[in-house]
């Protein structure tokens, strides 16, 4: 009976270590802003990002000129403006850009997912303003009027603020047991180290327990790709390219973290293997005992 309570308890705990695991995931990567951050910094040399963003600094920059400066422009003005574009997102004061704009990001979508009331009727964007200023100085070099231009605002969308709300009620509830997931699985496994039998019953427990988290490292990696696939899909087509490159940094982000918990399966192997060493008889204990030096 004490086996089979083992038994059961490592099992629930094998059934809850992938969502424990995530979960430690989700505060440590997600919530946390910093980290968010930091997780996609490394996209701003990333030529989808770079591509986007200097598109619609460009497309934003022509704009303004031909609303304030109507008469006079060169034909190659948008040549020009894309050319300058693509030279300021390449620029050394780009990354900083990208990390400000990205910590916006994190504070639009946790301030949505936190708010059943929050407003759904727009989109979370990036402020592309800077951007859009930059290029205009550069186009100065060339003789054209830029001083006449009032400042240029430009938002960038990354996601309707409707599909971030669409994962809300999920969020809120996963914020609140998030904490309890990975406290539920090691009480699982104290309960069935308790009540396993002797010192070999409670080695191939932890062993077995192990082996569980192994398990749902696997679980979690074969997941992550259609996970990501199905958000990116479901987001407006729009809005998808800029999209996936972050959910393709975040979401991949669980696997490198998750790998981290495949040293549990090794230890677990020698601790179960350990727990099926043969036993030494009474008498085996005896004769080693009368003769020492017997192989």
């Amino acid at each position: 009976m004490r086996s089979f309570s083992a038994v059961v308890a490592v099992l629930l705990a094998t059934l809850i270590a992938p969502f424990a695991i995530g979960a430690t995931w989700v505060t440590a990567r997600v919530d946390d802003r910093q980290e968010y951050v930091d997780t996609v910094g490394d996209l701003s040399g990333d030529p989808a990002v770079q591509d986007v963003l200097s598109t619609a600094a460009a497309n934003a920059a022509v704009k303004a000129l031909q609303r304030y400066v109507p008469v006079g422009l060169p034909g190659a003005v948008r040549d020009w403006a894309k050319a300058a574009a693509e030279k300021v997102v390449q620029g050394p004061a780009f990354p900083e850009f990208w990390r400000s704009a990205n910590g916006q990001i994190h504070d639009q979508v946790v301030a949505i997912l936190e708010d059943p009331n929050a407003p759904t009727d727009g989109a979370i964007t990036v402020d592309a303003s800077l951007l859009v200023a930059q290029v205009l100085l550069q186009l100065e070099d060339r003789g054209i009027p830029v001083s006449v231009i009032p400042k240029v605002s430009l938002t960038v969308p990354v996601a309707s603020e409707a599909k971030v709300a669409q994962a809300g009620p999920i969020y809120r509830t996963a914020d609140r047991v998030n904490r309890l997931l990975p406290i539920a699985w090691a009480l699982l496994v104290v309960l069935a180290l308790v009540v396993a039998h002797g010192w070999r019953g409670r080695v191939r427990t932890a062993g077995f327990a192990l082996l569980g988290v192994g398990l749902a490292v696997v679980v979690l990696l074969v997941a992550t790709d259609p996970l990501t696939t199905a958000v990116i899909d479901d987001a407006d087509a729009k809005r998808r390219e800029l999209l996936g490159v972050l959910l393709d940094a975040v979401v991949g982000s669980l696997q490198p973290y998750a790998r981290g918990f495949l040293i549990a399966a090794p230890v677990g192997l020698v601790l179960v293997a350990l727990s099926l060493l043969p036993r030494r008889t009474p008498s085996s204990a005896i004769r080693g005992a009368e003769d020492p030096l017997t192989p």
